[in-house]
């Protein structure tokens, strides 16, 4: 299946994965400063995201690692919440040999991979030994301290 992707001269695609308002409304800021040209899609849940994932390629995916399965529906079963409901994210674009830039965006200093805690600095390589996708690298978000807008900023294509 061929995903599509931006033609040429098209405003770069940004996937950004996140179920916190206020760090996706941070997130979203510091991206459009940085990239004012930019069209960002918020997936809020796993399978949302999964489902923005299978619409097209995208220039730039911020993912957050702690996801709910899904979004609170009147009537339907309650989200279940995955710690490391991004892994899956990562594990898909792996499975179908995906080349979207990654940026890890985080407040949790740690990250669970298979059955272990990594510190950010550390996941990437241990992911790159059981799967493959182009992780540009990990920050940690933390409200009180504005250095994720550099270490963004850095990690940007």
């Amino acid at each position: 299946m061929t995903i599509p992707s931006s033609a040429a001269g098209d405003a770069p695609a940004i996937l950004l994965v996140e179920d916190d308002a206020f760090k996706q409304k941070e997130l979203e800021g510091a991206l459009l400063e940085l990239m004012p040209d930019a069209t960002i899609r918020v997936g809020r849940s796993v399978r949302q995201s999964l489902s923005l994932l299978a619409e097209r390629a995208y220039e730039l995916i911020v993912l957050d690692m702690a996801l709910p399965s899904h979004e609170l529906r009147p009537a339907a079963a309650q989200p279940m919440s995955q710690p490391s409901g991004g892994v899956e994210l990562l594990l898909e674009l792996s499975y179908e040999e995906r080349k979207d830039p990654v940026i890890i965006v985080t407040q949790h200093p740690e990250i669970e991979f298979d059955g272990r805690l990594y510190a950010l600095g550390h996941f990437a390589r241990a992911f790159g030994r059981k799967a493959s996708a182009n992780l540009r690298g990990s920050i940690h978000f933390n409200v009180l301290d504005g250095s994720w807008r550099a270490e963004l900023r850095r990690l940007l294509p």
